[in-house]
């Protein structure tokens, strides 16, 4: 049922669907109920409308989180990057640490998101997620890099404060999430 607090679409559907269909039978019946259950059918939709703005899915909380991401390696922002990193991965910070000084980026995008499997069995909550980045920038040593492509897999935990933070990564060019399907 979680998927219909990510499908707006479905609930105005529905709504309007319903709307409609009373309406209809308020006009052919003429009956005051009828016209009371379109106003509260109206607010039902308006009602879903709120609650499926409020309620933020693992699944859209990852999505906001990969997108900061992006946002914060475009920036050269590397203390918000570090920052992303899974409390319980010093590794990964360090190595993070020791790579992102490397790289000056010019643009870095999200440019399909293949994939956001979370296991919401696990301890912490974990995710899988992969998708396509485009992106330019130098080098430290000068060389300009223009347009590279890569897939990126990101496998992502859950904080005990909520937030999803990375935990593992790969990466490889977008050939692979082809041949990996």
């Amino acid at each position: 049922m979680l998927w219909l607090y990510e499908q707006p679409l479905v609930i105005v559907a529905l709504g309007v669907g319903l709307i409609l269909a009373l309406g209809a039978a308020w006009s052919a019946s003429g009956r005051k109920e009828l016209l009371y259950a379109v106003g509260f059918a109206f607010v039902l939709l308006i009602v879903g409308l709120i609650v499926e703005r409020v309620v933020v899915t693992d699944r859209e909380a990852i999505r906001s989180t990969v997108l900061q991401i992006a946002s914060d390696v475009q920036h050269n922002d590397r203390r918000a990057v570090v920052g992303h990193i899974y409390s319980g991965s010093p590794q990964l910070r360090r190595q993070a640490e020791a790579e992102l000084p490397k790289y000056q980026f010019t643009e870095l995008r999200i440019t399909r998101i293949h994939l956001i499997d979370v296991d919401r069995q696990a301890e912490p909550r974990s995710a899988i997620v992969e998708f396509n980045v485009m992106g330019s920038g130098s080098e430290r040593s000068g060389l300009e890099i223009e347009h590279i492509a890569q897939w990126v897999k990101l496998h992502m935990l859950r904080e005990k404060d909520g937030r999803w933070t990375v935990a593992d990564f790969e990466h490889d060019s977008p050939e692979r999430m082809i041949v990996n399907r």
